[in-house]
């Protein structure tokens, strides 16, 4: 208790800008935990198990998920098993699995119970749980539940190694796995075994004999506070909040000589300006940090959340959603550090992609889905190959003869649940709004004020830009539908039942609002124009620098040796005439982007997730320009932007540009 008060007295000291008095208890967090006041609630993602994804883009991939990357994936558990079962009281030999990688098994339970929930199978249910209760039986009494260290007799939450252990990383994973197993079979055990090591992990840091400190991966920050959405246990809140208020204030012994910033340590959140350290590490605190501004209402970790949210995608994210150039530390660069060889780890776009969908449930903007839908068509969807079977751990815009293979390590099963939510990504709602973020062909039932409201989505998206959703009111007939207008779309028409809407407008959050009295079989009708957009970057971007990216709609698209009689460097000429190419038998179907380069041979270039599933082969993302000039428009806060039109406005500043300049 001596140390707990001493601990409290220093966080006083050095709260800096924000009142750090004791609440419930715990030192350092601000009043006001457990309230459930401010944003909660108001829009709301839907349960996977709402959403059925049929044909299109999407569907057949995620068919490819449950059928073969589930199968795939069993047979990297073994160790995992294997331990669980020595820590379960049976007799059983090495090797086991290691400190982290324990994570894996309960990431693949968490894409199964995503896969149960859209495509029911008993066996598969059966397995899961046989290791459920596995697990259960190797749960200590007091609830801690990380096997390593159960079977290698290490202390709990050591403090002498919290730095290089995974045990919030660890619990954190089986949290959500729990969760969604719960949410799709209704099954209780799983759920019940995560809240009594949740509940553990309480009484380690705030009981009466708690002791500060917090893993050095983060992740279980956010599923606590998911666990306490779910079960309405608010002390879940309170320890979420207490891991990411110790941080930066030296309550963690350091293992090694690893830099502070590595695990988001050097300084305390309300001084953190920018998101630094690992890359994965990093994103998944920022989520964690979102959750908690979700969850309490507390205008401080709105606005860190939100400085951590410019910080990534208005300087730090590559144009394919990927963060983390660095291959010291895995780690996020300097501010436009975005080399095209870096090292951008598949886990970084995965934990991209979730906090953009918390940024969106913070904010309400269009921007946090544009981001979520650039790092899904592209950095997400690169890291797995398209038989679902390989993946690749670094993400690189610039590679050389680097097949897939089988990296077992972290990323695979994080792709793989990642890549199961496309769902839950794709819709919102609130209220009496209805929010559609990604267009995705299938079917959604969204809960709404009043009963549930289904819609059904016909499109061939991303290779076309026509979307038509019909809408099932229910017992809700006036409501409003909000679409949002990608950041990368110009121009679009809209038609309800066949009659255009005119003007077509959006709102200030960058969604076109559609509020009406509904009736069955009311079709919505929204057209994209999706030409080829050649993409500039920010000229602090120093790779970029004369060069271009081709884009259209959302996928980005590269170039392989493969393709290009073994060159991938291309150099466009200054009016290029690019051209789209439906192939069917390519790569599973795609569009391809065709042309003459500046010497007048002919190229094809491909969607940057299907890159690096053929023979070795060079690739580029960003290509030379021809006669390439930067332009004095100004970039407004944006990291990438569409030369063309830059090109066709920038021609002559106005009297007022000159003057702000």
């Amino acid at each position: 208790m001596k140390m707990f008060k001493r601990f409290a007295l220093f966080l006083m000291a050095c709260a800096g800008g924000g009142c750090l008095a004791t609440a419930a208890g715990v030192p350092g967090v601000p009043e006001g935990a457990g309230h459930w006041a401010g944003r909660e609630g108001k829009i709301s993602p839907v349960p996977v198990r709402n959403v059925r994804l049929e044909g299109g883009f999407w569907g057949p991939k995620i068919r490819v998920y449950q059928e073969r990357s589930i199968p795939h994936s069993w047979q990297y558990m073994d160790g995992n098993l294997r331990a669980l079962r020595k820590a379960a009281g049976e007799k059983i030999d090495g090797p086991f699995n290691g400190t982290w990688d324990e994570a894996n098994l309960y990431k693949l339970l968490e894409t199964i119970a995503h896969s149960l929930g859209m495509f029911p199978d008993a066996a598969l249910e059966q397995k899961v749980d046989e290791i459920v209760d596995l697990l259960g039986r190797a749960q200590r009494a007091n609830g801690y539940a990380h096997v390593f260290i159960i079977n290698e007799g290490k202390p709990e939450w050591d403090p002498a190694f919290l730095d290089g252990s995974h045990d919030g990383y660890v619990l954190g994973h089986m949290i959500e796995a729990a969760l969604e197993y719960h949410a799709n079979t209704g099954k209780r055990a799983f759920l019940d075994i995560a809240c009594k090591a949740a509940d553990e992990a309480c009484e380690h840091f705030l009981g009466p004999k708690g002791v500060p400190g917090f893993c050095g991966h983060a992740e279980l920050e956010m599923a606590l506070v998911e666990l306490a959405r779910a079960t309405g246990r608010t002390r879940y809140v309170e320890l979420s909040r207490a891991f990411v208020e110790w941080r930066g204030r030296g309550v963690v012994r350091p293992y090694g000589a690893t830099p502070r910033s590595y695990f988001q340590d050097s300084v305390p959140l309300r001084q953190q300006r920018n998101l630094d350290g690992h890359a994965v590490r990093s994103t998944f605190f920022a989520t964690g940090v979102a959750d908690l501004a979700l969850a309490a209402g507390e205008p401080d970790y709105r606005l860190a959340a939100n400085r951590f949210w410019d910080s990534v995608t208005l300087r730090r994210m590559t144009i394919t959603g990927s963060t983390g150039p660095r291959h010291e530390h895995e780690a996020l660069g300097e501010d436009y550090e975005l080399p095209n060889n870096g090292y951008y780890e598949s886990c970084g776009a995965c934990g991209l992609a979730d906090f953009a969908q918390r940024m969106f449930l913070l904010e309400g903007g269009s921007d946090s889905g544009d981001v979520l839908e650039r790092v899904l068509y592209n950095a997400v969807l690169h890291g797995i190959s398209l038989d679902g079977t390989h993946s690749y751990y670094q993400n690189p815009l610039s590679d050389m003869n680097r097949e897939r293979y089988n990296s077992w390590v972290c990323c695979p099963p994080n792709l793989s649940r990642t890549l199961f939510q496309v769902g839950r990504y794709a819709y919102a709602s609130g209220g009496r709004d209805a929010y559609l973020n990604l267009f995705v062909a299938g079917t959604v039932q969204l809960p709404m004020e009043g009963g549930p409201v289904g819609l059904k989505i016909k499109t061939e998206y991303p290779w076309e830009g026509r979307v038509d959703i019909s809408v099932t009111p229910g017992n809700v007939s006036r409501f409003a539908i909000n679409l949002r207008w990608p950041g990368w779309c110009e121009r679009a028409t809209l038609a309800i039942n066949g009659s255009a809407v005119n003007p077509l407008t959006k709102t200030d959050r960058g969604y076109i609002r559609l509020e009406r009295e509904w009736r069955d079989n009311d079709v919505i009708g929204f057209v994209m124009e999706m030409p080829v957009q050649r993409i500039e970057a920010h000229p602090m971007i120093k790779d970029c620098v004369g060069k271009v990216a081709l884009q259209r709609g959302p996928l980005v698209y590269g170039f392989e040796g493969v393709d290009n009689g073994g060159k991938a460097a291309i150099e466009l000429g200054e009016q290029p005439q690019l051209r789209v190419e439906a192939r069917p038998d390519l790569l599973g179907g795609v569009r391809v982007v065709t042309g003459d380069d500046a010497e007048g041979k002919g190229f094809v270039a491909i969607p940057f997730y299907a890159m690096a599933n053929r023979a070795k082969s060079v690739q580029e993302v960003w290509i030379m320009q021809r006669g390439w000039k930067a332009s004095e428009a100004w970039w407004e806060g944006r990291l990438y932007r569409n030369a063309d039109v830059t090109v066709q406005k920038a021609v002559a500043p106005s009297p007022t540009e000159k003057d702000a300049k």
